[in-house]
C-alpha cells in the first residue's frame, strides 16, 4: 500500500520543518492542508507600544503561538520606533515548544524562556516557579479564540496577566472536499491534527468512510488528544513534544 501523511495547518514559510522532517521518511505523498486563515489585529498593541510609559515597565511577554509571532514581524516590528523596537526584544519572552521559540529568535528576541515546557499548564507552572515574585504586568499576546489556562493559573499565582489579542482565525472555505482531494487511494493515510478548528467535518467523514484508505490519527498534543476523544476518534499517536522530531519517530514506532 501507498503510504501519505497529511498535516492539518498552514504551511509555515520561509522553511516547515514538519515538511522537513518527514522528508527523511518513506511516504509517497506528503501534503500541508490549511483549515483556517489567519488575520492579524495589531492596532492595539500597536497603540501600547507607543506609549513611553509602559514601554518603560515592559518586562515580560508571553507568545504561545506562530501567528502571535507573525503578527508581531509583519504588522508590528516594522511600524514602531527604533527604541521602543529595542526595548521589546530585550524583553524576556515566555514560550512554550520549539518551533515557537526558534522563531522568536529568529525575529530578534534573545531571552526567550520555557520552550521545554510544552504546553500551556506546564509553562504556566514554569513561569510561577522561575518568577518568585513581580509587581509588574505579563503581556500575553493571544488570538482572538483562546483557552484561559495561562492567565488563570498565573492569576491564582498572584501575578498580573494582560491579554492583548494580536490575530484572529476563521474557518476555510470547502475543507472537506479540498480533504479528500488530497487523499490517494487504497493508501494508509496519517493525519496529523494541530488544533481542533476547522476539523469537524473532517473527523465526521474519517469516522463514517467506508473506503479502502486506512486511517492514522496523530495528534501534536494533549488538549487536540482531548479534543479528539470527545468526538469519538481517539488518536493513534500522541506526540510526546510538540515539535516535528518528536511526532515523526512517534508515528514510525507506531508501524
Amino acid at each position: 500500500m501507498t503510504k501519505q501523511i497529511i498535516f492539518l495547518k498552514n504551511k509555515t514559510v520561509p522553511e516547515d520543518k514538519y515538511a522537513t522532517e518527514s522528508g527523511l521518511y518513506d511516504y509517497d505523498k506528503i501534503t500541508h492542508l490549511p483549515l483556517i486563515q489567519h488575520r492579524h489585529c495589531p492596532e492595539d498593541l500597536l497603540k501600547l507600544l507607543r506609549d513611553p510609559s509602559y514601554m518603560i515597565s515592559l518586562r515580560y511577554l508571553i507568545v504561545t503561538s506562530q501567528r502571535s509571532v507573525e503578527c508581531i514581524n509583519e504588522s508590528i516590528l516594522p511600524y514602531i520606533d527604533e527604541q521602543s523596537k529595542r526595548k521589546l526584544l530585550n524583553s524576556t519572552v515566555f514560550t512554550v515548544g520549539p518551533s515557537t521559540a526558534e522563531f522568536l529568535r529568529r525575529i530578534g528576541f534573545e531571552d526567550v524562556r520555557g520552550e521545554e515546557t510544552g504546553n500551556g499548564d506546564m509553562l504556566a507552572d514554569y513561569i510561577i516557579e522561575n518568577i518568585p515574585s513581580f509587581d509588574g504586568e505579563f503581556l500575553f499576546l493571544v488570538g482572538r479564540t483562546r483557552k484561559e489556562i495561562i492567565k488563570n493559573k498565573l492569576s491564582n499565582g498572584h501575578f498580573n496577566v494582560r491579554e492583548m489579542i494580536v490575530y484572529e482565525t476563521a474557518p476555510l472555505d470547502r475543507n472537506l472536499s479540498r480533504f479528500k482531494d488530497e487523499l490517494l487511494v487504497d493508501a494508509i493515510a496519517w493525519l496529523v491534527f494541530f488544533s481542533p478548528q476547522g476539523t469537524d467535518e473532517i473527523i465526521e467523514y474519517i469516522k463514517d468512510c467506508k473506503s479502502d484508505i486506512q486511517f492514522k490519527i496523530a495528534s501534536i498534543g494533549p488538549s487536540t488528544e482531548k479534543f479528539l476523544v470527545k468526538h469519538s476518534l481517539a488518536p493513534d499517536v500522541v506526540s510526546p513534544h510538540p515539535e516535528p522530531k518528536s511526532l515523526l519517530k512517534s508515528i514510525e514506532k507506531h508501524h
